[in-house]
């Protein structure tokens, strides 16, 4: 994959590009971005784009034999590590890890690069089950960390959802990326850097990607950056009656719209996070939104934040199963109330 044939986010590229020219990637970088923006793809140009010998104007050449091995995925020093867990396709395993998985990995990455988390768990067959990165996940890590690169040069192992790994994964991680192995790069691919274990956060280059159509972010940003931020300001003044008006509104936009709200809504509070922890620069936050995200990042308490993620994101997922709007805005409403 070249940097060319990755969607959007040309600015991003520049910079990746512009850091491996000037010798000064970070060991670990953690990409950010939500569903579709292609953070996968510009793991794989970015890996690409360092390995290749014939690089030129900002990009791989996507000709030579290093360059054909990463755009086919087959790169003996390209490892990747995604959320799995037991299915009739993993066999006789009764504790999978990635690479059981790789061939079917490797034909969706290739087919659809931007593809999401359901999609996967679909071609995986977990469906019905969460996917996870366990603790043999990250001993299989730490062996390929310790085998010499097949090609010679760096080897580059990209993580895509580290908020699935368990706590134990995640510390065995952190102790390989706090004492890297010369030549050896992580790249974090996460939807909730908020569930991303502190320590392994601290450690990692954290860079914030741009939705792909700038446009429909802006025109999401008119229609529900009121509704949301009158939502948390009657949710922190206690105004219970207040929000529970608010559903009429939600609950009148029909099903698409309020599957993009809670979209926005996610968005608009990992924004807030972001601000909170003096990460605002990477936030993509808009003129309209900065004021009021500067005001919240100081009013709304930290544990709230993760309780709201998932509260939002169990709303999304309720409409999406057709269960009625009413019940499910006013659910979500309780649910917001009770955890600030």
């Amino acid at each position: 994959m070249q940097f060319k044939e990755v969607i959007g986010n040309g600015g991003l590229k520049k910079k990746l590009s512009s850091m491996v020219d000037g010798g000064r990637v970070a060991h670990a970088i953690m990409l950010i971005e939500e569903e579709g923006w292609g953070g996968l793809p510009l793991a794989v140009a970015l890996a690409q784009y360092m390995s290749c010998p014939n690089k030129a104007d900002g990009d791989s050449c996507g000709t030579c034999p290093e360059c054909n091995k990463f755009q086919k995925l087959i790169h003996p020093d390209l490892h990747f590590v995604f959320p799995v867990n037991v299915t009739a396709k993993s066999g006789s395993e009764k504790k999978p890890v990635s690479d059981t998985f790789l061939p079917i990995w490797r034909e969706l990455a290739i087919r659809n690069p931007y593809f999401t988390e359901e999609q996967l768990n679909r071609e995986l067959g977990i469906e019905d089950k969460v996917g996870n990165i366990s603790v043999a996940e990250a001993k299989e890590i730490l062996n390929k960390t310790n085998m010499r690169s097949y090609e010679g040069g760096n080897k580059y192992i990209i993580i895509w959802l580290p908020e699935r790994m368990s706590q134990e994964a995640a510390n065995k991680l952190l102790k390989m990326i706090e004492e890297p192995f010369s030549g050896t790069y992580f790249i974090l691919i996460t939807h909730s850097p908020e569930r991303v274990i502190n320590t392994i956060r601290s450690r990692c280059l954290s860079v914030q990607m741009l939705p792909i159509e700038s446009s429909e972010v802006t025109g999401e940003i008119s229609v529900y950056f009121p509704i949301i931020s009158e939502l948390l300001t009657n949710c922190l003044s206690k105004r219970l009656s207040a929000m529970l008006d608010q559903n009429e509104e939600i609950v009148a936009m029909g099903r698409e719209r309020q599957k993009e709200f809670c979209k926005y809504s996610t968005s608009f509070l990992r924004k807030i996070w972001l601000t909170k922890h003096g990460l605002a620069t990477i936030a993509n936050i808009t003129q309209e939104e900065s004021q009021t995200i500067e005001s919240f990042a100081v009013s709304i308490p930290e544990p709230f934040f993760e309780k709201a993620f998932n509260h939002f994101e169990g709303a999304r997922s309720a409409v999406e199963n057709n269960v009625n709007a009413k019940m499910v805005f006013c659910n979500l409403t309780n649910l917001l109330f009770v955890s600030i």
